[in-house]
């Protein structure tokens, strides 16, 4: 089976290979470790969007990772928190730095299973079927997977991020 997608035909076959034979978003390098990946994706700069993402949010969440910090501080003052880390912990509490792109990329990963079902069907799959089950089936990953981006984008340049923390409101 066959289908033209962007004025190339693709085969059945050309789909697993191109995404992985694991299935969306798994590794099509069968021994690199997530942190790898993400790695070379920062490396190549394919993280830069997330990277100004971590940037904007931030700066524009300053009084609520300061209150965070405070309040934990206040909470434990054995383990007070510095900067980075306040920004760190808060990171994995909220767990989303940009909703809107992430939602439009989560849907843009539905389009590929959409793509990938008719495909292997010789047909349009039903819409609302193929959401439901990405949703069930690989959202918790897809998550999973951002929050380690994020994290790992910030552990790279924490300094700079911590310093953002403290610099004057624009």
């Amino acid at each position: 089976m066959s289908i033209d997608r962007g004025g190339i035909a693709w085969s059945d076959s050309a789909v697993r290979t191109e995404l992985g034979a694991g299935g969306p978003g798994v590794s099509s390098v069968r021994n690199m470790t997530e942190i790898e990946e993400i790695r070379t994706k920062y490396q190549r700069g394919e993280l830069d969007h997330i990277r100004r993402d971590l940037e904007n949010f931030i700066m524009s969440h300053r009084e609520e990772i300061l209150a965070f910090q405070l309040d934990y501080n206040a909470k434990n003052p054995r383990r007070m928190l510095n900067d980075a880390l306040a920004i760190k912990f808060y990171l994995l509490q909220v767990r989303s730095i940009n909703p809107q792109q992430e939602i439009r990329e989560q849907l843009g990963e539905i389009e590929k299973e959409k793509w990938i079902r008719g495909v292997r069907s010789g047909q349009a799959p039903d819409a609302n079927e193929v959401a439901m089950e990405w949703a069930r089936l690989y959202s918790p990953g897809w998550r999973s997977h951002r929050v380690t981006a994020i994290i790992f984008i910030f552990e790279q340049e924490r300094e700079r991020f911590a310093a953002l923390l403290r610099a004057c409101p624009a």
